[in-house]
């Protein structure tokens, strides 16, 4: 079926914003912008400033829904081609044109960017050939049938080919290759502290509200509720759980919030000898094997986690407990599934059936300006640990510095959005086999690797009718807990904090977007 453009209601609502003035918006951001090349880093905080850059060929509302972009239109063709109709009269912000060659390029260039911490190539596994039947008519041929794949793209930013040509990483966050068609242009970048944005005045989509934008990078709790409270900023995410009540209850702030799509969870390192100086024996000595490659040993932490009072001491009833890595009534989450009940006693029968009585020690990596409460959150998974006799010690370090060394750990606290609304972003690019020539594994820090998880998961992605894919992609989630190949814990709710005379509809992929931010009328 034939898909057309026009604008849905949540888009159509951006464009009745009233028009732009000369007025500045200032957003205190909770996590840290690591650059602005949209294909380098496939993480929320890069993802909220790219899409403000750079637009997409489909675009996702903030309910999830899937609407045009760059495309106005797309369709099968057979069972392995998707034509896509590009939008006319598209400008990069240079005043070139947009035109399908753009794409052609844009799509080679975001399945392997060189030194990535985790790219795209997922989203792109499937697409075998790239090829412009015209300047403004994209053909897309994939290796075997992939009905999904209009939502996959809507992960990948287009770049230009006459600027991106030839550029690497630190051009784009140099500014010097940073050109995109979308609402803002680039500014300035600022590693760790800021990324100034202007606005751009021929973007096809229409005037946002705002001259400048500007992202401040506040990673601690307190500074980024002193900044709002003092009107120091606009806007803020991820505000601190503790104080929710007080900001409710502050005449001139607004709260908003919806449940999410980011699971929080463990990722254990199952190969190579990064584990080695973070595993020892109970008594401090060299253990030649990886106690985390049993899957007994990786269940017995599992079900030694309280997940329920992580959610509701810790998280403050900001996160829900889980057991799998969906919400409750998305596509592909498995009712079957039940958050783990917390068993200490089991646990240790689990650790000396592996061969573990007397336990061993274990660090645990966390960043501390990441994910909200993490650094709390581990302290609790330690003393529970530690109770069934793995004794643990924490290691907590800058998002900047924890993503460059996530390999080279024992067992580390991550978060994934779900990009694409279902199971298969875990399932193809974390827990996926590393392997960049398939576009597998391209978070998969941990060395997982189940070659007939693999085969499940590209069957069910192959399948065209959606009850068939959802149950294929259930029966995969299962195979993956029940080897525990990530100890999933809980699911975040997605908030902000806003003066009064400002508006932003709260994303359920946990964006923060400038060009969505609307003065009050």
């Amino acid at each position: 079926m034939r898909l057309h453009s026009g604008f849905i209601a949540a888009i159509a609502a951006a464009c009745l914003s009233v028009p732009a003035t000369a007025a500045d918006l200032t957003i205190g951001l909770a996590g840290s912008v690591t650059s602005i090349d949209p294909h380098f880093y496939n993480a929320s905080p890069n993802n909220s400033i790219a899409m403000q850059i750079f637009d997409r060929l489909t675009e996702r509302t903030a309910s999830g829904q899937l609407v045009p972009g760059l495309a106005e239109s797309w369709e099968p063709v057979g069972e392995r081609q998707w034509r896509f109709k590009l939008r006319p009269g598209v400008t990069w912000h240079d005043g070139v044109a947009f035109t399908a060659d753009d794409v052609v390029f844009t799509f080679a260039r975001a399945r392997n960017v060189p030194n990535s911490p985790g790219g795209f190539g997922g989203f792109l596994r499937n697409i075998e050939t790239v090829e412009a039947e015209d300047d403004l008519t994209v053909l897309l041929s994939t290796h075997q049938p992939t009905p999904t794949l209009p939502g996959e793209v809507a992960n990948i930013a287009i770049v230009s080919r006459h600027v991106g040509d030839g550029a690497d990483t630190a051009d784009y966050n140099s500014g010097k290759a940073a050109v995109g068609t979308g609402a803002f242009r680039y500014s300035s970048f600022r590693q760790g502290d800021q990324v100034v944005l202007e606005r751009n005045p021929d973007w096809w989509h229409g005037e946002v509200a705002w001259d400048r934008a500007t992202y401040r990078m506040i990673g601690n709790n307190s500074s980024r509720t002193t900044a709002i409270l003092a009107r120091d900023v606009d806007i803020i995410d991820v505000p601190a759980a503790t104080d929710i009540e007080r900001f409710k209850a502050e005449d001139g702030l607004v709260f908003a919030s919806t449940p999410g799509l980011r699971v929080i969870y463990l990722a254990p390192t199952v190969s190579g000898d990064g584990w080695k100086p973070f595993v020892s024996g109970p008594n401090g000595e060299t253990l030649d094997v990886n106690p985390l490659t049993d899957p007994r040993v990786r269940k017995a932490l599992s079900i030694a986690i309280n997940r329920q009072g992580i959610a509701e001491r810790i998280m403050g009833g900001t996160a829900t407990a889980t057991g799998q890595w969906l919400p409750e009534g998305t596509y592909s989450w498995n009712a079957e599934i039940d958050v783990p009940q917390t068993d200490p006693a089991a646990a240790k029968a689990l650790l000396a059936e592996a061969g573990y009585p007397d336990g061993f020690r274990l660090t645990i990596h966390v960043p501390n300006d990441r994910y909200p409460n993490a650094p709390a959150v581990v302290q609790a998974i330690a003393q529970m640990w530690s109770r069934i006799g793995v004794a643990t010690r924490i290691e907590a370090l800058p998002w900047t510095t924890f993503s460059s060394r996530k390999k080279d750990v024992a067992i580390k606290l991550l978060g994934l959005g779900n990009a694409t609304y279902d199971a298969s972003s875990m399932l193809v690019n974390v827990i996926g086999t590393d392997d960049p020539e398939r576009g597998l594994g391209a978070s998969n820090d941990s060395g997982y690797s189940n070659a007939d998880l693999d085969a499940l998961v590209a069957r069910a992605q192959s399948l065209t009718d959606e009850n068939a894919r959802e149950a294929a992609l259930k029966e995969a989630v299962t195979v993956a807990l029940d080897d525990t190949a990530i100890i999933p814990l809980y699911l975040q709710s997605n908030a902000w904090v806003m003066r009064k005379g400002i508006s932003y509809e709260p994303r359920i992929d946990e964006r923060t977007l400038a060009k969505d931010v609307t003065a009050a009328q």
